[in-house]
């Protein structure tokens, strides 16, 4: 900001870019993934954003800085949905709610903490004089993360197989796919479920997960703050520390909560037959509770701290709607068919980010309590929680159907 004279506005436009890009690249790398495969497409796509790092470090305007920010975007959807595909193909249908839970939820969590405690870490030590190839500051930091991407895109190309097969082993697709779809050409099954409104129903109960994912995580700890500075009387500095305990709370759910959820769903599926949608409508209940819950007073620090626990372990449960779209059609299509369900999510998910000020603006009052100064973000998500939840009732009965379908 203080190098190009910039302010908040215009960072705010280059994280809106990167995002929207975004999800714009998740069908195309989605289908680029079921095609080529996964272990040809991720290690490219991390190698690529690897590459825009290192631009990023040397840009020398805004403009070129924001440029580069939207291509970034769209590379980086060449990691999420080809991992899931990777997933969806190794992982028999018993085991996938747990697989994927613990790579989105897991996996995303701890990476969530690294990038926190890391970065600026990283940043304020470039800025006490410390260079690298001439560079310093958040440039030079920058730079550190592009080799440490291009770490992880060589590891990427060492360890992963796109499919069982690939090592000699039983291909799960062969096992789980229908005839029909066995028999059907790779576009035919894509557009035959881009004609199923089912599909675009089960989009719409994704987008439920990705709003609160993208609203919690940013304002629960800005939210507890300002609870403890009411109810605790601290001071600003001790607020914030104490908020980012919550944070923490909610990123341990992610981290451990979602797992458990998820091997619950494989559980229920597995043995009872339970629709994977009808448990996610479950959890967007939960949510949605949980939400409501926020704009209430809450009783105890402790009961904040399990809430946003369970809030973090629910918000990761997305993962299970992109495993009953593989499961309905064919994980043959799943990196395609998940991205666009991904692309829909992450596109309502960024609008409703950029909603949320003027939510807490229009729903505050003014000298109230602290759950009346964020009800009204808690309100934005618990309206497409809402849509989730009536949503998943339609989607239910077309998971249902290719269940039957399965067992003929």
């Amino acid at each position: 900001m203080a190098e190009w004279g910039i302010g908040k506005p215009e960072i705010g436009l280059m994280g809106a870019a990167y995002f929207y890009a975004y999800a714009v690249g998740q069908g195309p790398w989605g289908s680029f993934t079921d095609l080529l495969g996964g272990r040809k497409v991720i290690p490219i796509g991390v190698g690529i954003t690897a590459l825009l790092f290192g631009l990023f470090a040397i840009v020398g305007s805004y403009t070129q800085a924001l440029i580069v920010r939207t291509v970034m975007g769209f590379v980086g959807a060449a990691t999420f949905i080809p991992c899931m595909a990777i997933l969806s193909r190794w992982f028999v249908k018993k085991e996938r709610g747990l697989v994927l839970n613990i790579f989105s939820g897991t996996g995303a969590g701890v990476g969530e903490v690294w990038s926190f405690l890391l970065m600026p870490l990283i940043s304020l030590f470039m800025v006490g004089g410390t260079t690298i190839f001439g560079l310093s500051s958040w440039r030079a930091s920058t730079l550190i993360m592009a080799f440490v991407v291009i770490l992880v895109a060589v590891i990427s190309h060492l360890g992963l197989r796109s499919d069982p097969s690939e090592l000699g082993l039983p291909s799960i697709q062969a096992q789980e796919d229908t005839k029909k779809a066995s028999d059907s050409k790779y576009k035919d099954i894509i557009i035959s479920a881009l004609r199923d409104p089912a599909f675009w129903v089960i989009s719409l109960v994704t987008q439920g997960f990705i709003v609160s994912l993208r609203l919690v995580p940013g304002w629960l700890p800005i939210y507890a703050a300002t609870y403890y500075i009411q109810t605790a009387a601290m001071t600003k500095p001790e607020a914030m520390v104490a908020g980012g305990v919550m944070a923490t709370a909610s990123t341990a759910g992610r981290i451990l909560g979602s797992p458990v959820l998820g091997k619950v769903c494989d559980y229920l599926l597995e043995k009872h037959k339970v629709p994977r949608m009808v448990f996610v409508g479950l959890i967007q209940i939960v949510l949605f509770t949980s939400l409501y819950i926020l704009t209430a007073a809450v009783p105890s620090p402790l009961f904040l701290a399990v809430l946003s626990f369970l809030i973090g372990a629910l918000i990761s449960m997305f993962t299970l709607s992109y495993a009953a779209v593989a499961e309905i059609w064919s994980i043959k299509t799943g990196g395609a068919l998940m991205g666009l369900v991904n692309t829909v999510g992450q596109l309502i998910g960024a609008t409703a980010l950029a909603l949320s000020g003027f939510m807490a603006a229009r729903f505050s009052v003014l000298g109230g309590a602290y759950n009346l100064e964020y009800r009204g973000i808690w309100y934005l998500a618990m309206i497409f929680s809402a849509l989730a939840i009536f949503a998943s009732v339609f989607a239910i009965y077309r998971e249902r159907k290719a269940l039957r379908e399965r067992e003929v």
